[in-house]
């Protein structure tokens, strides 16, 4: 299954890894980056089937969430492409 960050969640990405990498020593962001991609590839596995999220507003878009250090993933599962849509801050939702 191919894992496709959407516009806005690469972006989200991206700016987390620029601030990781402001607040650590340089290549911290590339790294966290790195075992981010690593963690959502995990689950990424075909015939798997995911509830939505406890999010009403990404529930209501048919997203499943998943959670990394704190931060939600929202994504669905397209054919065989493991699609992330959000990325956000778990202490932002609702």
């Amino acid at each position: 299954m191919t894992v496709i960050l959407m516009p806005e969640a690469e972006e989200t990405s991206y700016e987390i890894a620029e601030f990781v990498n402001s607040v650590n020593t340089d290549g911290a962001g590339d790294r966290w980056l790195s075992t981010f991609t690593q963690f959502i590839k995990g689950y990424a596995k075909s015939n798997v089937t995911y509830a939505l999220c406890n999010d009403e507003v990404f529930a209501k878009a048919g997203l499943s969430c998943i959670t990394y250090n704190g931060w939600v993933i929202a994504f669905k599962v397209e054919d065989s492409d493991f699609c992330v849509y959000h990325i956000a801050r778990g202490s932002m939702l609702s």
